[in-house]
């Protein structure tokens, strides 16, 4: 086996920047780059295998052909799991919620989602919406949007680069400008929108609101904080979130790190800072700022150099 190197998708919503292609190195003719889909087997963006045995097959044919490298956790899964994103704001995105399984299952045909950020980079004074700042009825909620002033309830919290934080499904929340943010998420798309504070597209056209679900999915006792998931395994490692779906954890290495992957689940890694190798099984394949990286299960990698990686299983 060796390091399985993952091409992103990349998309351009209007509230992206231009850091994930001029500092970063992903290619692309677009302008900017809102998002890249760094490990998706999602079919609005999957990611393509770029090297070895593997490289063209998109990672959904890779695990299609070979379901134990996805691991035994997978068998409990209609689908993939995990999506994970580099997402660079250059504004604020929309208030948003997810609803949870239960109600996306019934309503929408598919999965809620669940998910967790990491600041890799924050300008000051730079933050998120994540819940709000006391506990309201929907009907307070409704007449806030319907008034133009749900920013105004909203529990805004300030960040710095390295924070984390998990955000359940029913928590309203929104990234603001300024920030560049490793997510790990559930592999679901399904998005409500509350408020996208009047802009238009490229054809001056207003994004779609969902007003309507997004008051029958809520949970507005919910008010997140920075780092409350995250625990210290050691010196070099941080656990920081865990899941049904998914546990990330933050690993930096400063030389070389030896790492155990079981027949459980695979891991992936992102590499949010620095650079250096990966080895796994004796096949080595150079790491650089923003490359992404599916080890399967069952085989053990190592990391040499100087790097933060963010490592999710399932």
């Amino acid at each position: 086996m060796y390091p399985i190197k993952l091409t992103p998708a990349l998309k351009d919503f209007i509230w992206g920047g231009d850091n994930l292609k001029t500092k970063w190195g992903k290619q692309t003719d677009k302008d900017i780059i809102a998002e890249s889909w760094e490990l998706s087997c999602h079919k609005d963006g999957p990611s393509i295998i770029s090297n070895g045995e593997y490289k063209g097959m998109s990672l959904q044919e890779l695990i299609d052909k070979n379901p134990a490298f996805a691991g035994k956790k997978a068998l409990n899964f209609q689908f993939f799991p995990i999506l994970i994103k580099l997402i660079d704001a250059k504004t604020n995105l929309s208030i948003q919620v997810h609803p949870s399984d239960e109600y996306a299952l019934e309503n929408e045909g598919q999965f809620g989602k669940s998910e967790m950020w990491y600041i890799v980079d924050a300008k000051d004074g730079s933050g998120v919406y994540c819940g709000f700042k006391e506990k309201y009825s929907m009907d307070e909620v409704a007449k806030a949007l319907k008034e133009n002033r749900i920013l105004d309830i909203l529990n805004f919290i300030e960040v710095k680069k390295g924070d984390c934080i998990y955000i359940p499904s029913g928590t309203v929340h929104a990234i603001c400008g300024g920030l560049l943010i490793c997510e790990i998420q559930q592999n679901s798309s399904l998005t409500y929108r509350l408020y996208d504070y009047d802009r238009v597209d490229a054809k001056g056209n207003k994004r779609e609101l969902h007003i309507d679900k997004s008051l029958k999915v809520i949970d507005s006792s919910r008010v997140c904080k920075v780092n409350e998931e995250v625990k210290e395994i050691d010196a070099n490692k941080k656990l920081l979130a865990s899941c049904k779906y998914f546990t990330t954890t933050e690993i930096k290495v400063d030389y070389e790190m030896a790492i155990e992957v079981n027949e459980d689940s695979f891991a992936s890694i992102t590499v949010v800072e620095g650079g250096g190798e990966i080895d796994v099984d004796g096949n080595k394949e150079i790491l650089n700022l923003g490359d992404t990286c599916f080890i399967p299960a069952g085989h053990n990698y190592s990391l040499m150099g100087r790097m933060t990686v963010i490592e999710a299983r399932i």
